[in-house]
C-alpha cells in the first residue's frame, strides 16, 4: 500500500464526496450490475460495473462476513475524476460537517507504518458509520502494493485507531476490477444469482411500517428514510440449532458460517413513515427487527439556590430557587415481530410497531 502516500488535496474533496455517494448507492444497483467475486468466513468481494460506460465506475467492494464490521471500497474512474479512490468505513471514523483534509497513519503487521494523506467525509444520511477517502493516482500501482490478506489492518486518527479490518482473496478482487478497468465484463454471478446461492429464492413479499409509539397519546417514532434500520432472521430449523448453540455457549462466534449468514437480511428504510420491504421471500417463518434511535427530550429540575422566609420578623425556613432544564439524548429502539409466510408467492403485509424488548440475537 505504499502508493497509499500520495494525493487527496482538498480541491478532491467534492469529487469524493460524489464518488461516495456513488459507492453508498451500489447496493441499490441492478443485480446485473453487481457480481460476487469471491467469498470466505472473513467476508466477500463484490465487484459493480457499468455495461454502459465500460472502463468506467468500476469499484470493487469489501463487505465483512460480520454485521457492523468495517469495510472498504476500492474506486476507479469516472467522468469527472481520472484517479481512483480508496474508501474506507466504519461507525468509528468521526463525522464531518463538510469534507476535511487530514492525516491518518496506516498499520499493517509486519510493514512500517504509513503516513497518508485523507479526506473525511460527511456521512451519508441514515448511515451510522463514517467514512474517509485516500485518493490513488495511479490505481493499478496502489492495488497491485496491496497484499491478498491483511489481518488487523488499523488506520489511525490523532493517536485513535479509528478503523480495523481482517479481509482477504483480494488478489480475485483485483484481477475483475482491472478486466473492468479493461472494458471486460465479469462472467461471475450476479448479485442475484449469488443470493440464491446461499439462500433458497421465492416470489413472495414481505412489506410494512416499522414505528415506535411510547404510549397512548405518544407521537410515533419511525427508524430514518434511508438507514437499514429494520432487520429479517429467517427462521429455519438450521438457524435455530445454531442458536441454541450460541446460547449454550453464551456468547457469539468470532465468525458466522456462511449457511447461518443467509439468514440474516437488512432492507432500507422507504419513506418517513417507516415503509420497508422485503422481495423474492420463500414460504416460511421469520423474525422482524427494527434497531434504532431517536431523540427524546426530558426535563429535570435543579435548586439553583434558597430564599429565606420570614414571618413576623421571624425566620420559618427557605425555599429552594428552582429551573428547570430540557435536554435531549438519543433512545436506541430494538422490537421485534414474528410473521409466517403460509405459501409461496404471497404477499404479507406487517405493522411493525411493538414496544421496546432486548435484541433477539445481535442488533445487526
Amino acid at each position: 500500500m505504499n502508493q497509499l502516500k500520495r494525493i487527496a488535496c482538498s480541491k478532491l474533496a467534492l469529487l469524493l464526496t460524489s464518488m461516495v455517494t456513488v459507492a453508498a448507492a451500489q447496493p441499490g444497483s441492478p443485480d446485473n450490475n453487481t457480481k460476487l467475486v469471491s467469498r470466505s468466513a472473513i467476508g466477500a468481494w463484490m465487484l459493480n460495473e457499468d455495461p454502459a460506460h465500460p472502463r468506467l465506475n468500476c469499484s470493487v467492494k469489501f463487505l465483512p462476513g460480520r454485521k457492523g464490521q468495517p469495510g472498504f471500497t476500492i474506486l476507479g474512474p469516472t467522468r469527472k475524476m481520472p484517479g481512483g479512490v480508496i474508501l474506507f468505513s466504519g461507525a468509528d471514523i468521526p463525522s464531518t460537517s463538510s469534507p476535511k483534509d487530514i492525516h491518518v497513519e496506516l498499520l499493517q503487521q509486519t510493514l512500517p507504518s504509513t503516513r497518508l494523506r485523507a479526506t473525511l467525509l460527511p456521512r451519508q444520511p441514515g448511515d451510522a458509520a463514517g467514512a474517509l477517502a485516500v485518493a490513488a493516482g495511479d490505481l493499478r500501482q496502489t492495488m497491485k502494493s496491496m497484499r491478498d490478506r491483511e489481518h488487523n489492518m488499523q488506520l489511525r486518527l490523532e493517536g485513535s485507531t479509528v478503523f480495523a479490518l481482517d479481509y482477504d482473496g483480494l488478489a480475485l478482487a483485483r484481477g475483475s476490477l482491472f478486466n473492468c478497468l479493461e472494458g471486460r465484463l465479469f462472467a461471475g454471478q450476479t448479485l442475484k444469482e449469488a443470493r440464491a446461492d446461499i439462500r433458497p429464492l421465492g416470489t413472495s413479499v414481505i412489506k410494512g411500517q416499522a414505528f415506535f409509539k411510547g404510549g397512548l397519546l405518544a407521537a410515533k417514532k419511525y427508524p430514518p428514510k434511508g438507514s437499514e434500520a429494520v432487520g429479517l432472521i429467517w427462521m429455519t430449523d438450521e438457524f435455530k440449532v445454531w442458536y441454541e448453540q450460541v446460547k449454550r455457549d453464551k456468547k457469539m462466534p468470532q465468525h458466522i458460517p456462511l449457511n447461518i449468514l443467509k439468514h440474516f437480511l437488512r432492507t432500507k428504510v422507504l419513506d418517513d413513515q417507516g415503509g420497508f420491504m422485503f422481495t423474492n421471500m420463500p414460504a416460511g417463518e421469520y423474525l422482524l427487527i427494527a434497531d434504532y434511535s431517536y431523540e427524546k427530550t426530558v426535563n429535570q429540575e435543579e435548586v439553583i439556590g434558597r430564599t429565606d422566609v420570614f414571618v413576623g420578623g421571624n425566620y420559618i425556613g427557605s425555599n429552594a430557587q428552582i429551573t428547570v432544564g430540557t435536554y435531549a439524548y438519543q433512545q436506541g429502539l430494538t422490537f421485534e415481530k414474528r410473521v409466517v409466510v403460509p405459501a409461496d408467492g404471497q404477499t404479507i403485509e406487517v405493522t411493525l410497531d411493538k414496544s421496546q424488548i432486548m435484541c433477539f440475537l445481535v442488533c445487526f
